[in-house]
């Protein structure tokens, strides 16, 4: 397992971010912002046989960490505030250290790409299947871990596909709300 802090962005591009964070209850959790300010290069990604920019100066990424949850949620928004895309890390747990929430990243992910890059409909796909299969093998996790890993991942995307999650529903207010406070 990998454990990641959520005020990292794990893109080297990313010269310059704002940076929020907020404990929420309702989620039993935390929301973070992070407001790309500049970028070396956007970051340009494939979804339906066309070419996109995932990640540019004046893009948001709005980031979930729920502590009652074994995954937590990153979602990509463009300069019109559109959402682009959510990708869910399955973690093995999640925690605070000097005030920053952290996950356990299990190395397997569900991404649900938005109509604003697939011009047609959401599309929800499990990532990284084989490093969370290289990872049992390697014993980087056990067996139970792996078996709960896929069940919350299979989970996840029937949620998904019954639009019944809540963060998905939530996030476009919890953005505009959050830009707002900060003024950009």
């Amino acid at each position: 397992m990998r454990q990641k802090f959520i005020d990292k962005i794990f893109m080297r591009e990313v010269l310059d971010k704002e940076w929020y964070l907020e404990k929420d209850e309702k989620l039993n959790g935390y929301i973070a912002l992070k407001y790309v300010k500049e970028i070396s290069n956007p970051i340009s990604a494939f979804s339906n046989g066309k070419k996109y920019i995932g990640l540019d100066k004046g893009y948001s990424i709005l980031e979930y960490v729920p502590l009652d949850r074994k995954y937590n949620c990153r979602i990509f928004f463009d300069t019109l505030n559109r959402p682009l895309c959510f990708y869910f890390d399955i973690n093995n747990g999640s925690g605070i250290e000097n005030g920053i929430p952290w996950y356990d990243d299990l190395y397997l992910d569900v991404t649900m790409e938005c109509p604003a890059i697939t011009e047609t409909g959401y599309y929800i796909r499990l990532d990284d299947e084989i490093e969370f299969k290289m990872a049992k093998k390697e014993g980087k996790i056990d067996e139970d871990t792996y078996n709960n890993g896929y069940k919350v991942a299979i989970d996840l995307m029937q949620e998904l596909r019954e639009q019944k999650n809540d963060i998905v529903n939530r996030c476009q207010f919890d953005l505009c709300r959050i830009k707002t406070l900060l003024n950009l």
